[in-house]
């Protein structure tokens, strides 16, 4: 967390209120600060994990729920690592908990 591209921003940012109107383009512009966060790959391994509320890794939780139904019966470290590494574009060894990594627990990683 303490390297996330998220730690000098509000944090009300990643929390966006709904899905629709104003909380679309919250999430947008949550989601382009991660975008050149040197940790997404992390903090989305974290997020397939735990599964919070917010973005997490440029993800919204909706789309992690969706991205994880594709990726169903493979409960791994390992796939959620390639799940990750599909979304980030990252090397799957990179990533997070398939790294071994432990990501902590916070409002934004």
């Amino acid at each position: 967390m303490s390297r996330g591209a998220c730690r000098q921003v509000d944090a009300g940012l990643f929390f966006p209120i709904s899905v629709t109107g104003r909380g679309v383009r919250q999430a947008e512009a949550a989601k382009k600060v991660c975008a050149g966060c040197d940790v997404r790959a992390n903090c989305l391994s974290y997020a397939l994990e735990t599964m919070p509320e917010g973005i997490w890794g440029g993800t919204t939780a909706e789309e992690r729920l969706a991205a994880g139904r594709a990726f169903r019966g493979q409960a791994s470290a390992q796939s959620r690592g390639e799940l990750s590494a599909a979304v980030t574009g990252e090397p799957a060894a990179r990533t997070g908990h398939a790294a071994g990594q432990r990501a902590t627990s916070g409002r934004t990683a």
